[in-house]
Order: structure tokens, then sequence, then C-alpha cells
């Protein structure tokens, strides 16, 4: 007899080895509400997945504009966990309420870790020693074109090349300048005077910024808001100041203006994005 039964076992066992035993939710288990007591764990993952769509919400890095600016904070997106869901709804006892599981999906970019990027490398101030009206407005003009400009890695700054020629049709008044004359260097006046200040303000930053200065004139006599050596003269199609961003990341140029100082300021964004 024993002979008999033993095949009849083992075919028996290998049969119910290879079956798939689908699991259900226990009588009257609550789903956010909704009795799903009874229902096949592909019941409920089909439920789960229409929670899904409607909850997911993705993530969104913050942003920067062409100013570094930050122009949209980071958001904090959601998601279903179904997993954890679908474990607690199939383990949950007769009669208890179950809620979705919701995990937050945090963005790879915040706000604070943009600016928390940008480095101030260098800074410059020089006092507005003459502040004619004419002279003052052709300083404007000229850091209207140089304020936010960006360099990258290896790139050349040339101040005539961003600022252009000085023309009255731009705006530019005449004001005080360095001029050659018969017995020396005298004060007289031309047109755009007053940005000579303005570069050099910029090259002792770029000095300190630690950028490789690959074009640089001194004036013929001192101007005496910055110290000799440390002015820098420009002239469209003679003289120009340059230097090349020989740092890693881009460098932007910052200037501001008050009653008093012209401040020159220079920033790294060391954000790899």
């Amino acid at each position: 007899m024993m002979k008999i039964l033993l095949p009849v076992l083992v075919v028996m066992s290998i049969l119910f080895s290879g079956c798939s035993f689908e699991r259900s939710v226990r009588k009257d288990v609550q789903l956010e509400g909704e009795n799903i007591g009874g229902m096949k764990e592909s019941e409920i993952l089909k439920k789960l997945d229409r929670y899904e769509q409607k909850i997911f919400d993705p993530p969104k890095d913050a942003r920067l504009n062409e100013k570094w600016e930050v122009i949209e904070s980071e958001h904090v997106g959601k998601k279903l966990n179904t997993k954890l869901t679908l474990q607690e709804i199939i383990n949950s006892p007769e009669g208890k309420r179950v809620n979705i599981i919701v995990e937050e999906l945090r963005p790879g970019i915040t706000a604070e870790h943009l600016k928390s990027n940008i480095i101030e490398i260098g800074s410059f101030t020089t006092p507005l020693l003459d502040r004619q009206e004419a002279r003052i407005n052709n300083i404007e003009l000229a850091s209207e074109k140089i304020n936010y400009k960006v360099l990258a890695p290896g790139e050349e700054f040339s101040f005539n090349g961003v600022v252009g020629k000085r023309t009255v049709s731009k705006g530019y008044e005449e004001a005080p300048i360095i001029i050659r004359a018969e017995d020396g260097y005298k004060k007289g006046f031309g047109v755009g005077g007053g940005i000579c200040q303005l570069a050099s303000t910029i090259y002792s930053c770029a000095v300190k910024s630690g950028l490789e200065i690959t074009e640089h004139h001194m004036h013929s006599k001192d101007v005496g808001y910055i110290p000799r050596g440390q002015d820098a003269a420009v002239s469209y199609g003679t003289v120009d100041l340059k230097f090349k961003n020989s740092r890693s990341f881009p460098v932007m140029i910052r200037v501001w203006r008050d009653s008093k100082n012209l401040t020159v300021k220079m920033f790294e964004n060391r954000n790899n994005i």
C-alpha cells in the first residue's frame, strides 16, 4: 500500500509547487474609505496604479537666469509608494482602515545650492573724486555694457570690444581726459571722458581675482582715484584693457555706483549645470 501512495504524493507535491496562489485582501479592509475586502492582489495593483496617476508630481530643480539670479526655486515632488501600500493592505486584519503611502521626490538642485556655489573672487572700489554730470553719465553708459558680462573659462575680455566706440550718437558726452600736448600731458576734454576710472577699477579687480592680464596700459600721469600702476588707460582704436578668464569656471563682472564710489566685483559660478 505504501508503495502505491508514495508516487501519488510526489506527483501532487510537484503539481502544487508549480501553482501561483494570488493573495487576497481580508474582509472589510478599507482603502481611503473604500471597502476593498476580498479583492485580489492584481486588482489592488490596478487600483493603486490609478491612484499613482493622480498623485504623481515630478520634482523640479531650482534655476538661474543669465544674471545668475534664482528665477525658480526647487519644487519637491511626490509619488505613491506602491510596494509599501500593497504590503500594508495585504497584511491588514479584517476591518482595518488603510491609507495610501506617499513619499517625497527631492529635487537634485536647490536654490540654496545654486547661490552657495556663486563665489565672490575679487572686489575693488575707487572714489568718484570728479562727479561732473557728463563724466558720471559716461561711466554709467560704459557700465551698462559691462555689468553682468560673463566670461567662459579661457575667454578673453576686451574693454573696447565690449563697450565699443564712445560717440555722441550713443549718448556719450565731453568730460575731462588726459591729452598729449607739445609740452607734455595735461587735462583736456573728450567724448567719453571718465570711463578710464571704470577700466582702472575693473583692472584692479581682475588682478585681485587672479585673472590673466593680456593687455594693460597706464596713464601718462597720476589720475588721483587710484594708486599709480593700478590704473588702466583705454582709448578706442589705440589702447585697450584685456584679460583672460584663466579659472576653471565662468566668471561674471558686476559694477555698482553710488554717490561717492565705483565698485567692481567678480563672481565665479561653480555650479556644474
